[in-house]
């Protein structure tokens, strides 16, 4: 059980770390972060995300979709000498991601598309980073001659 808990710990944090580094590789699209943000509203902030171009949001869910990755991967390979052929960890991991990446949507909001993307992302990839991790020798993986 201790595994298990440690393999989820260590695999959210790796997605936030991968997540945290997405936004702000997105600061570098065409657009600049405003030197008063320290002391800018809440509101001025949400006007600024609203100008942001959509560069800006497809880097932040191409970040989600490699943090999904990573955290399906890490949570099948450290904790996958007790808990073989069960998605269960990983769709939790993914669940996890989802509603923090909604609850930040909702303090940093922008386009709908986005927020659909942000719902729609974590638990396919966290599924397939969970099919790969696990490789051929599992019975629900199918054997190719």
């Amino acid at each position: 059980m201790a595994r298990k808990v440690l393999a989820v710990i260590t695999a959210l944090f790796t997605s936030f770390a991968i997540i945290f580094i997405g936004w702000m590789v997105s600061t570098s699209a065409p657009f600049s972060t405003p030197s008063y943000a320290g002391y800018a509203s809440h509101n001025d902030l949400v006007a600024y995300a609203n100008a942001a171009p959509p560069l800006y949001w497809v880097i932040g869910l191409v970040s989600y979709a490699v943090a999904g990755f990573a955290g399906g991967f890490i949570v099948t390979k450290m904790a996958r000498r007790w808990s073989t052929g069960g998605y269960a960890l990983s769709i939790l991991v993914a669940a996890i991601l989802t509603v923090f990446s909604v609850g930040m949507y909702f303090y940093w909001p922008g386009p709908v598309w986005f927020l659909i993307g942000t719902i729609v992302i974590f638990v396919p990839f966290s599924a397939l980073a969970h099919r790969l991790a696990e490789g051929p020798s599992h019975h629900h993986v199918p054997e190719t001659v």
